[in-house]
């Protein structure tokens, strides 16, 4: 098979930024974090910690915002932050929709055991304010650029709001490490985080010479099976792939939306050839008819390099990693991927 060796980031730009996000947090919480007996200057008045009630400040992607010392009542208008929150022994209150579902492809199912009846408060794209106010928390996570406008005010009016982000490669492990500080366990989420980077480092070592060699495209499908889109580093689909320092195929001219870790823009199937710059090509765990049956028809598919080679594998299922735990558990999925790959690519 045709190899390359292109040009990536340094390995240990990941890390550092790993390291100084663990300080951050460690900061938020033992430094930064000052505790106190007034809810003075808290975001949001409301909420059940009530005037009174101790305090500590933390820090966000807005800047500091105080919280109660001991959140009672949780509410997660975010896809994320309620699997960190499972990982630390704390169950929110009120969760999006979607924790209903054991699709095996949304979240590993102990998620799902643990949020399958909790109150619901909308989706993150699409709130509920009114539910968000009557489980009556006292802290909410919210990630804001899906917030509409007014919508984070008003939820600041129920409670302080811990506002997190999930773009760009790693953004993912800021924001766990954030989530565990805010609820003054960062000890235990630092550990977490300590248990993930050393698996990720050792598939790094372990399957070194097929990822420095190859670029690989994460696909899926769009509506109705008749459009397609990639990944690119830094996508919450693809963490784990960010975290074994794998290289992702460049987009193509008309492929880009111009924001950094955003989705393709969908193709039709005519332009499907755009993938024949990478070398291993990995489908969507759920879009496996899309492949058999639909692209299997597509002449230009077939004569893809990768497809020609036998280089098109499915992808891990649950990939949008939300926690540590999660992440780590995706990554021992990922050895399985990569050991196919690996004896493939040796055949």
């Amino acid at each position: 098979m045709t190899t390359r060796r292109p040009s990536a980031l340094p390995p240990s730009r990941s890390r550092r930024r790993l390291l100084a996000a663990l300080a951050l947090s460690a900061a938020a919480v033992l430094g930064a974090s000052s505790c106190s007996a007034s809810g003075e200057g808290a975001q949001g008045g409301g909420g059940s910690a009530g005037k009174g009630a101790a305090t500590r400040t933390v820090t966000d992607i807005a800047g500091k915002v105080e919280v109660p010392a001991e959140p009672k009542r949780i509410v997660s208008v975010d896809f994320y932050s309620p699997a960190t929150l499972v990982d630390l022994g704390v169950k929110p209150v009120g969760v999006v929709e979607g924790f209903d579902s054991d699709d095996p492809d949304l979240r590993p199912k102990r998620y799902h055991d643990a949020l399958k009846d909790t109150a619901t408060i909308g989706t993150y794209y699409e709130l509920n304010i009114e539910a968000v106010a009557q489980q009556n928390p006292d802290l909410i996570f919210a990630e804001t650029r899906f917030l509409r406008k007014g919508e984070l005010k008003r939820l600041q009016g129920i409670a302080p709001v811990v506002q997190l982000d999930a773009a760009g490669v790693g953004a993912w492990k800021d924001r766990t490490l954030m989530i565990g500080a805010a609820v003054g366990k960062s000890a235990e989420i630092e550990k977490q985080a300590a248990v993930f980077e050393k698996r990720a480092d050792e598939l790094k070592k372990k399957y070194a010479d097929v990822l420095e060699k190859n670029r690989i495209a994460v696909f899926a499908y769009g509506q109705d099976h008749s459009t397609w889109g990639t990944y690119p580093a830094g996508h919450f689909y693809v963490p784990v792939w960010d975290a074994v320092g794998a290289t992702f195929r460049p987009f193509t001219e008309g492929e880009h939306k111009g924001v950094e870790g955003s989705v393709s823009e969908w193709l039709s199937l005519e332009q499907i050839g755009k993938l024949d710059n990478a070398d291993i090509l990995l489908y969507a765990y759920g879009a496996g008819d899309f492949v058999d049956k639909t692209l299997a028809r597509n002449t230009v598919w077939k004569n893809l390099p990768a497809v020609k080679n036998g280089m098109v594998f499915r992808n891990i299922p649950a990939s949008v990693v939300s926690s540590f735990e999660w992440g780590t558990e995706s990554l021992d999925a990922l050895d399985g991927v990569l050991a196919e790959i690996s004896e493939k690519a040796k055949a």
